[in-house]
């Protein structure tokens, strides 16, 4: 054992199967994360439940995709930090059980490059429950002159982020007629446009007032 570490461990960090926080990977982009990993030092560091202003708490040591069939994943081998024996009793505690992946899952090429070429004119991102990210990333890829990005942040709580790039804003129509459905359905999907660090919720804006705040800051 490294002088580093008090201890290890191991386990799928994304597979193609549904995981504990409801979110799922195809398979490309499985791949292109562990290239990210082993290219950039800095996404081997693991923190406690994502948290990157609280000390680290270990690294990958170890990557490798196992394939089954149709299913894909993602496994990885770990050293918990020597000062970090608090994470080490929780391990041993069985108070955590598992770790993954937050990053992000590109689904297009030359993104900016459209966008300052003047073809998609307007850019923002979506404040999402993570449970709502699906079905939303669905919505978008169905409608022409609109591509995204999803990144998503895999720990309890915390919303998944989706970047729009969009020729138009009758995309916020389609995303407003999508919350208002799901308020019918009894739900409550947590649905906000951030653009400069300005959340506009859609419970609490119409299409309009957000289009127009974007018309004004595109």
């Amino acid at each position: 054992m490294s002088s580093n570490f008090i201890g290890y461990v191991e386990g799928y960090i994304c597979t193609t199967d549904v995981d504990s926080h409801g979110d799922k990977f195809t398979s490309e982009p499985i791949d292109s994360i562990k290239q990210q990993i082993e290219q950039n030092p800095s996404l081997r560091i693991i923190y406690l439940q994502h948290h990157k202003k609280s000390p680290p708490c270990g690294e990958i040591l170890k990557l490798q995709i196992d394939t089954k069939g149709e299913w894909k994943g993602l496994w990885a081998k770990a050293g918990i930090y020597k000062d970090r024996k608090d994470v080490w009793e929780m391990i041993e505690n069985r108070e955590l059980t598992g770790f993954s992946i937050g990053g992000r899952v590109l689904e297009f090429e030359r993104m900016e490059a459209c966008h300052k070429e003047g073809k998609l004119m307007f850019k923002f991102d979506l404040e999402i429950d993570p449970q709502s990210w699906g079905e939303i990333k669905e919505l978008l890829d169905r409608e022409n002159g609109v591509k995204s990005e999803v990144y998503i942040r895999k720990a309890v709580d915390i919303p998944t982020i989706i970047t729009v790039v969009a020729s138009g804003l009758f995309i916020i129509d389609k995303l407003y007629e999508y919350w208002k459905n799901r308020k019918r359905q009894g739900q409550n999907p947590n649905i906000a446009v951030v653009i400069r660090d300005t959340k506009i919720y859609f419970e609490q804006s119409s299409p309009e007032e957000i289009k127009k705040y974007l018309e004004k800051n595109k």
